[in-house]
This record gives structure tokens, sequence and C-alpha cells, in this order.
């Protein structure tokens, strides 16, 4: 058990609390002040929070589309289609990869219909994929094209900048009752209006759309193209509405300076994941923050972060915003055959750009994309069952922990292995709104999940059997005794009393009398056993001062007092949270089995549970 819990949750402290499975005593390890605080989801049920599908009409449908790349600011998600395709009226049906046009969608809100859409049709538009790469500030948006066969397109391997003017986006012309940005194009510098601005890239992503990196803000836009090590910084002047290329930073192939890019302010951080860094000579890794010098129309680097880890590729992934700075280490591919070692390392950005304060945790698998507002990190991880992790920064300490995650099966589908692309799709973050992309939603057409970063809880799993799980939906914020709200029930025995109530979506069982026996209180939910194996079971639990409960799966007795018991635990719990989990070897099918936490006959300290979990294990 200590394995799969440092496997779940790699990073916690020790309590020193017990558990005892049979006559096993096991001791426990805690996510002490971690989870502190985590509560529940919208729903109990096993759907996502609030999905938007690829929009209607769609063009290709044999692919999983919409959410390949997406990118956030403010209300606002840009989502690309790479494989999206729209015929002209005349034109032949294009075949496979002309039908890899893409299209780009900027969606407001959870709202299915998209404030625009980017696309350029027809036969011409050979394998293009519109929306490769993808960028969004409060006034404007970026995407990137490909285009590496012949005929190339005019508007191959470009980068499109629209623009958001008295509160309204830039948009291509109606034709033929699609949108069509094919003549709504003008070079970048020219004196002309059209919806999008062009700047050619001056390598194009031949291998991958993952080639290039794009980062935009109001004033800047950041291109790195990491197969070739080069770094180009854009300045937007308002006066001739033209960008103005004001760093090109040309460096080894071998570093891939570029791969990976963010803006906060006038500050810019790039990663170099293979350049040389810590030992000497030694391919760790960089990232480097360069600031524009007052004054002028220069920049320079102001800081070094070097990789110190063996494994290197420090640098790959990167997120910097609210003066925070996170960074991801650690070679993807298997080293003899063995995952390198994984880490996500944190700094604080000064406004001079300066970075202090490292701080560095082990992850046990790979972490892809990052998302950062404010002290909150949302990062997808393309191994083991959990597909988003979060980690907040304490204000008080400055230190960042692990502090919850969803796991990956919750939004699985039959095309959802992602080879090469590891882990989730993409994710975006803004405040307590958190979107991630899920390419192969409804019919494998792709979709965008909105979710509350404040609701999130990992026991909300389509394979876990208990409703309700993290207490979100109750329909009373109390129950007395013998009590029920959405699918739990609070009883009390013979002389015992106690009560229950569902403040910050937890359940906290107070006990007043706690009467001569566990069963005396208790709070449970019927769960459908549907098959007989083993089964597992995970919770977190607290308790207002050390005392212990017994958590019990088993029969429900009430019509012939037979009361038999599938699997008991006797749990120790304090003031941290603690996280249990055990395993219950023999479990029957039974549709209508009682799960309960049983508090009585050991003291009056209220105990609180959330995040209750029971599955069947793989046979």
């Amino acid at each position: 058990m200590r394995e799969r819990l440092s496997r779940r949750f790699p990073h916690f402290e020790e309590e020193g609390w017990f558990m005892t499975l049979g006559s096993k005593k096991i001791k426990l390890r805690s996510l002490a002040g971690v989870l502190a605080g985590c509560i529940g989801l919208v729903a109990a049920q096993a759907s996502a929070g609030v999905v938007v599908g690829k929009p209607a009409p769609h063009g290709n449908t044999a692919y999983p589309e919409a959410g390949t790349t997406m990118a956030r600011a403010g209300t606002f998600t840009l989502v690309g289609a790479l494989q999206e395709h729209v015929k002209i009226s005349g034109e032949a049906e294009p075949t496979f990869p002309s039908t890899m046009q893409g299209a780009v969608y900027l969606m407001n809100g959870t709202s299915a219909t998209p404030e625009r859409v980017y696309q350029f049709p027809g036969v011409a538009q050979f394998n293009l994929q519109a929306g490769s790469q993808l960028a969004i500030s409060d006034r404007f948006l970026a995407f990137a094209t490909r285009g590496t066969n012949v005929p190339a397109s005019p508007q191959a391997n470009s980068v499109f900048i629209a623009q958001k003017s008295n509160g309204s986006w830039a948009e291509c012309p109606l034709v033929s009752g699609q949108r069509n940005c094919n003549g709504a194009v003008r070079e970048n510098g020219q004196n002309i209006s059209r919806a999008l601005t062009r700047i050619p890239l001056t390598y194009p992503a031949s291998s991958s759309f993952k080639d290039i990196a794009l980062a935009l803000s109001d004033d800047y836009l950041v291109i790195g193209y990491k197969r070739h090590s080069v770094l180009e910084i854009y300045r937007h002047d308002a006066s001739s509405d033209t960008w103005v290329l004001e760093l090109s930073l040309d460096e080894p192939d071998e570093r891939f300076t570029g791969a990976a890019v963010a803006i906060d302010g006038d500050l810019v951080a790039v990663g170099s994941p293979w350049s040389d860094g810590g030992e000497a000579g030694a391919e760790l890794g960089s990232v480097r923050v360069f600031r524009r010098n007052a004054g002028d129309s220069t920049w320079s680097s102001v800081a070094i972060a070097s990789g110190y880890f063996s494994t290197g590729a420090f640098g790959r992934s990167l997120a910097m915003a609210s003066g925070n700075l996170a960074v991801t280490s650690g070679a993807t591919f298997l080293v003899n055959g063995v995952m390198p070692q994984q880490h996500l390392s944190f700094y604080r950005v000064a406004a001079d750009g300066s970075i202090s304060a490292h701080q560095s945790l082990g992850t046990a698998y790979p972490h892809v994309h990052l998302a950062l507002h404010g002290d909150t990190l949302a990062s997808t991880v393309s191994g083991g069952d959990e597909g988003l992790s979060l980690y907040k920064r304490d204000a008080a300490s400055g230190q960042w922990a692990y502090e919850n995650g969803l796991i990956r099966d919750f939004y699985k589908s039959v095309n959802s292995s992602n080879v090469g692309y590891g882990g989730i799709d993409p994710i975006g973050l803004v405040g307590d709104d958190l979107a991630l992309g899920w390419r192969a939603f409804s019919g494998l057409l792709g979709g965008v999940v909105h979710e509350k970063v404040s609701l999130i809880d990992a026991c909300r799993d389509p394979l876990n059997l208990v409703s309700n799980c993290s207490f979100d939906n109750v329909t009373n914020t109390a129950l007395a005794g013998n009590q029920s709200s959405s699918g739990w029930q609070v009883l009390s025995w013979n002389g015992a009393s106690a009560w229950a109530d569902f403040n910050g979506r937890q359940m906290r069982i107070n006990v007043q009398q706690p009467g001569s026996d566990m069963w005396h209180i208790q709070a449970r939910t019927t769960v459908n056993l549907p098959q007989a194996g083993r089964y597992l079971l995970t919770f977190r639990a607290k308790a207002d001062d050390v005392r212990t409960f017994v958590v019990n799966l088993g029969r429900n007795g009430n019509g012939d007092n037979n009361w038999a018991s599938y699997g008991r635990v006797t749990a120790a719990a304090g003031p941290a949270w603690v996280i249990y989990s055990f395993e219950l070897p023999n479990v029957p099918q039974d549709s209508a089995a009682l799960l309960d936490f049983n508090v009585g006959n050991a003291g009056t300290a209220a105990v609180t549970v959330d995040s209750v979990k029971l599955v069947r294990l793989a046979q």
C-alpha cells in the first residue's frame, strides 16, 4: 500500500497514523495540509463538468478534432481542429491529406456557438493544419499553419494574427454560408485592412505541429523553433499596426532552444532543454528569462535557471505568470528500458527578471502541458492513472505542494490512447476555470471540458461505485439521526446520537453520545457490487482529535438480520487529512451492499470524510 500511495501522491510528510486490515497493522503516510481544503465536484455521476463539443457544422468527421491545441485568455478559449476540412462549392471532394486544412474556433465561456471561426477552405489548402499552435491575449489571438507538401498553399508555414478592436474580434467573411479566410489576409506591414495579419514562419513545422511554440501578449509575440534552436520576439507597433521583429536568437540545433516559451509582462521565459547547464559539459537543459530594455528595442537575458538533474530535459515545458515560473525536467523517453526521474521545479520571478526561491518536486510520470494562474498550477501527466495534477503555492511559506488531480479514465473514449501526444490534450487556466482539450469526445469529434479547480476530486471516476463520492450533491445541508440525503444516511442506535453536515462539500459526522459499540453511529450508502472479486476502497478522513473509526462493506441485513461483512478496516485519524487505501480480496456480487463509516464508542471527536471511492480491481 505504501507503494500505491507514493505513486498516487508523490509528495507527502510523515504523520504516524495506522490502519488495521484483518490482523495486520499498517503504517500510513499523510498528505498533511496538502489536501486540506479540497472540495467536491459539480456532479457525482461519471460525466465531465461542462463539455463543449466541436462546433457544427462539421467538415471532417473521420478523426478526433477540436481540442488538439488550445489557449486561454479571460473568458475566451481558442481551440484548434487540425484535421478539419471544408469544401469550396463546385470543387471535387478533397482527398486525404487535403482534408487536413484545419480550423480554429474562438469560444466564449461555455457557449457551444463559436464567436469566430478561422479557416482556409478548399483543395488548394493542402495539408495546411491551421491551428497547429495557438496563443491568445486580451487583444490578439494567433494561430500557426503547417503545409510541408507540394503544391504548397500560400497560407502555409505561417502565423496568423487577429485583433480585438472596440470589444469585437476581427472575423473572416461569410462565403457561400461558411467562414472563408482565403481572401482575408494581409502581409505583416501592409497598409490595408484585413481580418488576419500573416507572419511567415522562418522554419516550417516539418516533422510535427509541436516543432514550434507560441506565446502572445498584448504587446509581444514569441515564436520558438525547437528543431533549429531559434527564438524570435516581435513587438506590436500600434501606430503602424505592424509586428516588428526585435530579437532573433539562433543557437546550436542540439540545444532545442524555444521548445517552450512564455510571456509575463515584459519578461519572456525560454526553455533550452538540451543546452549545457549545471555540470560542465552536461546537456541538462536551462531556462532563461529575457527582458526588454527600457527606452530601446533590445532584449537581454537577465536570468538563467540551469538544470541539475541527470535525466536532462530541464525546460521542455514551462509556464510563467503572476511572478511564478514552473519548469518540467526529465527525458520523456525510456533510458535502458526505464523512464527517467521526472521533476517539477518552481521559481519566483521579480519585475526585473531575476529569479529566486527554487523548489523541486519529484513526480512519478512526465508532466507535459502546464497552465499557471496566480498561485495555482495545472499540469497534464503522460502516464499512470492520473491525467491532470494540481499544485498550489502556500502564500505564507512560499512552498508549492500537490493538491489534487483528475483520474485519466474519467476522460477516456474509444480513441484516447494519446500515443505520441503525451498525456491529456492541452489545458488552460484562468482563475478557478480550467479547460481541457478532449479530442476523443462525442463520436471522435473532440471538444473542450470546462471544470472548476476548486471542485476537482479524484474520486470522480466512471468506475467508482460510490455515488455522491465527494458530498457535493446534497439536498440537505445537515442530517440528524436516521435522515438521508442524496444517497447517504446517518443512523444512531441504542441511545447514541449524532448528526452530519456537508459544509465545504465534505461529510462531517458530529458525535453527541457515542454509544457502546462502533455501529451505534453510522453514516452509510448503498453500493452495487456488480461482480465477485477484489475491490479497492480509498477515501480521506480526519478527526477533531486522535481517535479510531471503523469502515465496513457488507450485506444489508435489514430484512433477515444477516449483516455479513465483506471487508472491514479500523482506521486511526487525527487533525491532519490522511489518505486511506485498502484492498478487499473476496467480495461477492451484491446489488444492494452497504458501505458504512462507524464512529460509535470512540469518544465524541467529530470525523470528517471525503473522496470515497470503491472500484473493482482487474482479476
